[in-house]
């Protein structure tokens, strides 16, 4: 027999070999038919029983034991502080059960364990793991241990493993390298997509209620101010920034059509308005996730004026394009409507290039340097101080 078994044909692989005269059987050192004796940081000592039989009264004619050491690495340590040790059942603790298993923090159980094994991973800073100085290294410990219960004694002898690591406090390491020129510089590989920009009315200040398409038109006093919101929507890059370029409003909902009245030229507020376009700070909060993608400004409800009258417009008191722009200033609703619409020239720029004009940020440029928009020339407008109860619909 072979530890509690009989050795039968079917145990081919404990490599079995006999002359007649003489028997030799092999089996590695972690077959379910040995126990271990003893374990320590670089070997394992396991041992075989052998009994001989006589095969038909089953009298043991000779029994003996075989007990060898085997080199295993129980304990390794890694540069980056992690220690690995692996814990086995000893013949001495009968009642061991390896996942039971518990390094000094009792919360740090094996990461896997079977009948036989278990194998703990844990960073030195963790589970109780102490540090001690010497001259030129440090010294890591904990234990694996079966923990008991306060005030129980234990039954039978206890198992206690320490595991240890060294680390060189000061240590130079030769490391050596080649290199060779590249033959060309890298470019980021031409891509496509869709970027989608919306422009919208805020109800006040806060920015957080917006006009919706049933709302328009929106009726506004001369002077009342209005709140606009550019975003860059669907978009998640945070090196992406938004920026306004022109912004200026017209009577048509044609962006080319004349009069029209600059309010953002060359990403700054138009220095000939006499009420000054306002930009308003964004920052991040539960709806705005990345700010650069958001410019808000603020302006005066304004109207149109011709040598002192006030231009009208004989158009139907209708809603505007949410997609674009909306706008209109209702002079007698029931007689005139006079639309006023806004539209704006945006640019999408990598917020980390070096790159000219108005990609530098809005409006980084003095006043006296803004160059207004040469492919359109705009009739001159004019901010009313007549009409005081003249309403205006967005």
């Amino acid at each position: 027999m072979v530890g509690r078994q009989q050795l039968t044909p079917e145990m081919a692989h404990y490599q079995f070999q006999e002359n007649g005269t003489h028997f030799s059987v092999g089996l590695p050192y972690n077959a379910k038919d040995t126990t271990f004796e003893l374990i320590t940081s670089d070997s394992l000592r396991a041992h075989v029983d052998f009994f001989l039989l006589h095969a038909r009264n089953d009298w043991v004619l000779a029994d003996l034991f075989l007990s060898c050491n085997f080199p295993l690495t129980t304990t390794e340590c890694y540069p980056n502080g992690t220690m690995t040790a692996t814990a086995v059942k000893v013949a001495s603790v009968t009642d061991m059960v390896p996942s039971r298993l518990t390094l000094k923090d009792q919360s740090c159980k094996p990461a896997f364990s079977g009948d036989r094994f278990a194998y703990f991973s844990f960073n030195v800073a963790s589970c109780g793991t102490t540090r001690t100085f010497f001259d030129q290294y440090m010294l890591y410990e904990n234990e694996i241990a079966l923990p008991y219960n306060k005030g129980a004694s234990p039954v039978g002898p206890q198992y206690r493993q320490t595991i240890s690591c060294y680390y060189v406090v000061n240590k130079t390491q030769t490391l050596g390298f080649s290199s060779k020129p590249r033959l060309y510089e890298p470019t980021a590989e031409i891509g496509s997509g869709q970027l989608i920009v919306q422009i919208r009315l805020a109800q006040d200040s806060s920015y957080t209620l917006f006009y919706q398409a049933e709302d328009y038109p929106v009726v506004k006093y001369l002077r009342q101010p209005l709140y606009f919101e550019v975003e860059l929507v669907e978009a998640t890059d945070p090196n992406l920034e938004l920026i306004l370029e022109n912004c200026w409003a017209t009577l048509d909902e044609d962006r080319t059509s004349l009069p029209s009245w600059d309010i953002i030229v060359d990403s700054c507020a138009n220095p000939d308005d006499s009420y000054v376009t306002i930009f308003h700070p964004v920052v991040r909060d539960a709806r705005v996730l990345v700010p650069s993608h958001i410019k808000r400004f603020s302006m005066k409800m304004f109207t149109f004026t011709k040598d002192e009258a006030v231009l009208k417009n004989e158009v139907t008191y209708a809603q505007g394009a949410l997609a674009t722009s909306h706008g209109g200033c209702v002079i007698n609703p029931s007689v005139h409507t006079l639309q006023i619409y806004v539209h704006c020239d945006a640019e999408i720029c990598d917020s980390h290039s070096q790159a000219d004009g108005s990609c530098r940020g809005q409006c980084v440029q003095p006043a006296h340097q803004m160059n207004y928009r040469q492919e359109r020339k705009r009739g001159k407008g004019h901010m009313g101080n007549m009409c005081q109860q003249t309403t205006c619909s967005w």
